[in-house]
């Protein structure tokens, strides 16, 4: 009897950890390491538990969307989603509060900038309100939960205010933009069933993906702006257009090519892994540049 309980406790720690959509995840860790370079924050043992913490209410929030959105075919960052069961409600739910308790050594602008990012996207979920129904709302909502990620890794060191960390700030929400919507072109047809009005419903295919471009555009521009305001060398902003400047590329070849729900689902799930880990490995090679001229101390 016991085998079989811990069997089913496995099973459902895995059904809530497949519905966390990792690879989606990999922006926290894109915006932690931007964090980092544009605030000059060393990443000691204060800075990845901060980063844990985050990461564990966005998983959280991201499940609890899953168990509202109650998705069967692709997503974004999940090619085959498990059957939706009150485990996900349950798993979010201890995601999310111990991701809380774990931000309260960090002050109180960490901790209420989590909150706010728990509240807005509660809400943008939520059967009762379900903010994400509406396009326009759910872009500005994912907007400002990117921004929010990238306010909370700025707070660890330096001021929220600085030119640089605003300029990473405006960044993160025109990046989260862009790739929120790219999300949704390839589920056209499942928003409208639920209700969804969707950025993708309301303007289709081809007006979604040249706004996501026009976000990342914009993104590219604050990002390159906001590490040449770091003031380290001119490195960090070269790489930093480079990286932005591939992805506005690779979605001119998206926009020009036919649509198609299977293959738009696919280049999707590309672009996830090129805009969060190849991403994520750009700025985590800035921040060790950065650590090898001294910047650290």
């Amino acid at each position: 009897m016991q085998s079989v309980n811990n069997a089913g406790f496995i099973t459902e720690a895995q059904r809530v950890l497949i519905h966390g959509r990792w690879p989606v995840q990999s922006y926290v860790v894109l915006g932690f390491l931007f964090g980092a370079v544009v605030t000059r924050h060393p990443l000691n043992l204060q800075y990845i538990v901060a980063f844990f913490a985050w990461l564990m209410i966005v998983v959280g929030l991201t499940v609890l969307n899953s168990y509202y959105d109650k998705d069967e075919a692709p997503v974004g960052g999940m090619q085959n989603p498990p059957k939706v069961n009150e485990s996900l409600l349950y798993g979010s739910l201890i995601l999310i509060v111990a991701g809380l308790a774990l931000s309260i050594p960090f002050g109180a602008t960490f901790l209420g900038l989590a909150v706010a990012v728990v509240v807005f996207y509660f809400f943008y979920s939520y059967d009762g309100t379900r903010w994400k129904s509406n396009g326009y709302a759910a872009v500005a909502i994912n907007a400002l939960v990117g921004a929010l990620s990238v306010m909370g890794a700025a707070s660890l060191r330096g001021s929220l205010t600085s030119p640089e960390v605003i300029a990473a700030t405006l960044c993160a929400a025109a990046f989260k933009a862009s790739v929120y919507s790219m999300m949704q072109v390839h589920q056209i047809e499942e928003d409208t069933a639920r209700g969804d009005i969707s950025f993708a419903v309301m303007h289709g295919r081809q007006r979604t993906l040249r706004f996501s471009q026009v976000m990342m555009l914009i993104a590219g521009i604050c990002a390159t702006l906001s590490t040449y305001l770091v003031g380290i060398h001119p490195i960090l902003p070269i790489l930093t257009g480079g990286y932005f400047l591939m992805s506005v590329v690779f979605f001119e070849v998206w926009i020009r090519k036919t649509g198609d729900v299977r293959l738009d689902s696919l280049r999707m799930q590309r672009m996830i892994y090129y805009t969060g880990y190849v991403g994520s490995i750009s700025f985590f090679v800035m921040y060790v540049f950065m650590a090898a001229t001294g910047v650290f101390g």
